[in-house]
């Protein structure tokens, strides 16, 4: 966002950091050095995901997923080695996004997307270390957009079942978590693509935040039908090939059972490291979900876990 960097430079200026300014109630602020420890990757996340902030220093232009909560994809890793997961997929840089979940303490859910068992989770922009890119957050659904569906033209654009109440929200009439929900509950239809999407982009300025924080309020208003589903949040495509610039914190796997997520999260560890150069070390994490929407997921380094050392 490019106000975000404005205003990061400003406070470099006078002398002190963005993320001074953040309130921390646990685990301190990740940088530098300490950027990739895995211990402290495990004690961040848990930090970020306890932050039930309605934006990022008071402020309404910017929105709360630059400095909260854990904003994750999950990926199937490519064993002929044609393609990094944590590059677009053909299909993304045709559409122009890519869709992630956003997971914190007031926005739970139980399930990833499709069921998978593992993918990698992004650094807050406020939080990331320096000489990162800045991804671009571009609108937020409060439940599953079934993006397949919708204009395969329009990034967070309609689904063709409902031309009108699925547009943008502030297009649609929809400024408030309570009326999200009401959509939601018109009697029949499909509601995942009756809903709308929350505009967060940059040049909303002062409307960013509130909307992201309302995409939250509404997936919590849901209760338990909130919590059986993940969320939806679009990020415009960047380019592939920047593994060493790419804002990656962990890779994480679904802890229970077998582990069967265990695998995938070492081989793509492995492929990143491999990719990067100077070698970059991230750590895998092992991520226990909420049992039910007011339950607490868990983050945990397992130094036997990993494949590649510090």
């Amino acid at each position: 966002m490019h106000r975000i960097i404005g205003f990061v430079l400003f406070v470099f200026m006078a002398g002190c950091s963005q993320t001074d300014k953040i309130p921390t109630d646990a685990g301190g602020v990740l940088s530098g050095n300490n950027a990739q420890n895995g211990p402290t990757v495990a004690a961040q996340l848990t930090t970020l995901y306890g932050r039930k902030f309605p934006n990022c220093n008071k402020i309404d232009s910017q929105p709360a997923f630059l400095c909260s909560g854990i904003t994750l994809r999950v990926t199937v890793k490519d064993p002929a080695g044609r393609y990094k997961v944590w590059d677009p997929s053909h299909t993304s840089t045709r559409s122009g996004g890519i869709s992630f979940s956003y997971l914190r303490a007031d926005t739970n859910f139980g399930r990833l997307a499709w069921g998978y068992g593992n993918g990698y989770i992004l650094y807050p922009f406020l939080e990331q270390p320096a000489g990162k890119d800045q991804l671009q957050y571009l609108c937020t659904y409060p439940m599953d957009a079934w993006g397949w569906h919708r204009s395969a033209t329009e990034v967070c654009g309609p689904s063709a079942s409902y031309p009108v109440q699925s547009k943008r929200c502030q297009d649609a009439g929809v400024t408030t978590a309570a009326q999200a929900v009401a959509v939601w509950n018109l009697s029949g239809g499909n509601p995942n693509l009756r809903q709308c999407g929350f505009d967060v982009q940059d040049d909303r300025n002062t409307l960013a935040g509130p909307a992201f924080y309302q995409s939250l309020l509404a997936k919590s208003m849901l209760g338990t039908t909130g919590f059986n589903e993940h969320n939806e949040i679009i990020i415009r495509t960047w380019p592939a090939g920047r593994a060493n610039t790419f804002p990656i914190m962990a890779f994480f796997f679904i802890a229970g059972g077998s582990n069967e997520g265990l695998a995938d999260a070492q081989y793509n560890q492995r492929d990143f490291y491999n990719s990067t150069n100077p070698k970059i070390f991230v750590p895998i994490i092992r991520l226990t979900p909420p049992v039910n929407a007011t339950g607490t997921a868990t983050f945990a380094y397992i130094a036997a876990d990993q494949v590649v050392t510090q």
